[in-house]
């Protein structure tokens, strides 16, 4: 169960069950943050290094996403392709790939990640992993590419539960201040590479999420995983809300969301200042407290070129403001805001970050959180 009591909190701390966790990370590579606007971290350098997976597969296919801290090569067992869709590591221990881990490497289809995990047997047997959809690998070597989220921020195992005991986040650099910074849990996402195509496109396949699942508290944002071309369109999500209720909108008033135009990737598509201008997460309709799936996105015109990504994912924080250069943003769980959000195993933690000021290209920040389980 969650701490909730100063008596377990100090015997959870005094047992060790406690660890902070630091990233040093760059604001985006291609263009300055500017003011006003939301971005994502994840695709910043530093440590964690930028990362791969968010936006690759399938297109408009769900991909659920659970931290993972290794990239791993192993041989699938037997000779030729493996029947069904499941392969087996025979190279490693238990745990060497998680759900939600994209799969590369010979003889792997483009779009394969992991679905399902298996159990081990007998000696030098890692397991047996189940793929999405109709994929297949084959008999050679395959490479798991890791998410580049906060890594091993805690190694709470069932019944033990993570809470957030505090965050903070500091840049020396200049004109990195003032800046909002909020923690997140990214669940999955769907890729968009049809950007060129006017009006509905349907959602393939399932969206089973692999933490959440009732979808409370579930949101949704939309950001460009490659340099877009011309176009503005407006975006309109619909989606199941977690009461089951189907064919939820985003509302169209005061206005739906517009892409801005040209945008470098990692920023917030719909982000910025006007009408038509959210951040970060698209608006649902009144009342609903998260998304259980989406069935649908629209663009109400073309976009030139380009990539984008729905990305789903629920907050672990209020956003933490940065308001001065050199003195760093900090958030105390139990006193300032007593909450102790919980984390759940596998959560993949990221920082989003509301510029309040034009950033230069990578600008270093340095983050940290403290988790604590009992």
């Amino acid at each position: 169960m969650p701490i909730n009591s100063q008596d377990q909190l100090i015997a959870a701390l005094s047992a060790g069950q406690t660890l902070i966790t630091a990233i040093n990370k760059n604001a985006l590579t291609l263009s300055a943050q500017a003011v006003g606007f939301w971005y994502d971290l994840l695709k910043g350098a530093g440590n964690p290094q930028a990362d791969a997976l968010i936006g690759s597969g399938t297109n408009l296919t769900f991909q659920p996403v659970t931290e993972t801290t290794v990239t791993t090569a192993t041989t699938a067992a037997g000779g030729g392709s493996i029947s069904g869709t499941t392969f087996t590591d025979t190279t490693h221990a238990t745990g060497r790939f998680t759900v939600g881990q994209a799969l590369t490497g010979a003889g792997v289809i483009a779009g394969t990640f992991i679905t399902a995990l298996g159990t081990g047997t007998g000696a030098n047997s890692g397991g047996s992993y189940t793929v999405n959809n109709s994929q297949s690998v084959t008999a050679q070597t395959i490479t798991g590419t890791a998410t580049a989220a906060f890594p091993a921020h805690g190694g709470s195992v069932a019944p033990l539960v993570k809470n957030l005991l505090s965050a903070s986040v500091w840049s020396a650099s200049g004109t990195t201040a003032p800046a909002m910074f909020q923690l997140i849990d990214i669940i999955g996402f769907v890729p968009i590479s049809s950007i060129t195509i006017v009006g509905e496109q349907t959602i393939i396949g399932s969206q089973a999420y692999p933490r959440y699942t009732d979808g409370r508290g579930v949101k949704a944002y939309l950001v460009p995983v490659a340099l877009m071309g011309a176009g503005t369109p407006t975006v309109r999500l619909t989606y199941t809300n977690p009461a089951g209720a189907t064919g939820r909108l985003t509302p169209s008033a005061p206005s739906l969301p517009v892409v801005g135009n040209a945008l470098p990737a990692g920023v917030v598509a719909y982000s910025g200042t006007g009408l038509g201008k959210y951040g970060p997460w698209i608006p649902l309709q009144a009342a609903d407290n998260g998304i259980l799936s989406i069935q649908s996105i629209n663009f109400s015109a073309s976009m030139s070129s380009g990539a984008m990504c729905i990305v789903y994912a629920k907050e672990i924080s209020l956003p933490l403001p940065f308001t001065t250069q050199g003195v760093p943003a900090e958030r105390d769980y139990l006193n300032q805001q007593p909450s102790l959000p919980v984390i759940p195993d596998g959560a993949c933690l990221n920082w989003l970050m509301y510029a309040g000021n034009n950033t230069p290209i990578n600008s270093p920040f340095y983050g940290a959180i403290q988790t604590v389980w009992s």
